[in-house]
C-alpha cells in the first residue's frame, strides 16, 4: 500500500515540476513497499540511491527556474533542498548499521510527510511564483 499518493492538491501548476513530483512520490513507495516486504538490503540500497540521485535532479531542475525568474525566496527553498538530501543519504547509515535500532517504515514516513509539506507550503508559493512569471 503506498504511503503517499499524488492528489490534484499537491500539483503546483507547473507540469515539469509536476511530473518530477509524482516521479518522488512513486519512488518513496518503492521503497517503503521493499521495506514493507522485507526485500534484500540491496535492492533497498539501489532504491534510496535512486530515490538521491532523482531528488539531486528535480532540485537542480526549481533551482533553475528559482535562477532564470530570480525567485526572492530561493536562499531558504534550496536549504530545505539540502536537508531532504542530507536525510536520504544519511538513511542508509541509519538502516543498515550493526547496532541500527531505527523502524525502517519510520525514515520512509518522515521522507514522505516531508516531501508532502513541502510541495504543499513551499512548492506551491514557488509554483504560483512561476505561474505570474508567465512559466507552465
Amino acid at each position: 500500500m503506498p504511503i503517499l499518493t499524488w492528489k490534484d492538491d499537491y500539483s503546483v501548476g507547473v507540469k515539469k515540476i509536476d511530473e518530477e513530483h509524482k516521479m518522488l512520490i512513486e519512488m518513496i513507495n518503492k521503497a517503503y513497499d521493499s521495506v514493507e516486504t522485507m526485500r534484500e538490503e540491496k535492492i533497498l540500497v539501489e532504491l534510496i540511491e535512486e530515490m538521491r540521485s532523482y531528488a539531486m535532479t528535480h532540485f537542480a531542475t526549481e533551482e533553475m527556474y528559482m535562477k532564470h525568474y530570480n525567485y526572492p525566496l530561493s536562499d531558504t527553498h534550496r536549504m530545505q533542498h539540502n536537508e531532504f538530501l542530507i536525510k536520504v543519504a544519511s538513511t542508509d547509515n541509519l538502516l543498515f548499521s550493526d547496532n541500527s535500532k531505527v523502524d525502517p517504515l519510520k525514515i520512509f514516513r518522515f521522507l514522505a510527510d516531508w516531501l508532502r509539506n513541502h510541495i504543499l507550503k513551499t512548492d506551491k508559493k514557488f509554483g504560483a511564483f512561476l505561474i505570474e512569471k508567465g512559466q507552465e
